[in-house]
């Protein structure tokens, strides 16, 4: 008896292939692949990426960036 007590009720699931896949969509959107070389990389598509899949994909569905942003940076 004393078994079953020390047995989780609820077994904790890792996130699902699609949630990753929407995670990455929604990185690569939020921060568009440069070339590598041409602008300094910071990690903020991997920690938008890791955000994401803490919160099992529930987030709002970025903004896409104009152009113009993206050839200042």
């Amino acid at each position: 008896m004393l078994a079953c007590t020390l047995v989780p009720t609820a077994a904790a699931a890792a996130p699902s292939a699609e949630v990753a896949r929407k995670c990455m969509h929604y990185s690569y959107i939020a921060y568009p692949y440069q070339r590598p070389g041409s602008v300094r990389m910071s990690g903020d598509r991997q920690a938008f990426f890791r955000n994401c899949m803490d919160k099992e994909g529930n987030i709002p569905a970025p903004e896409t960036p104009s152009s113009s942003a993206q050839r200042q940076s």
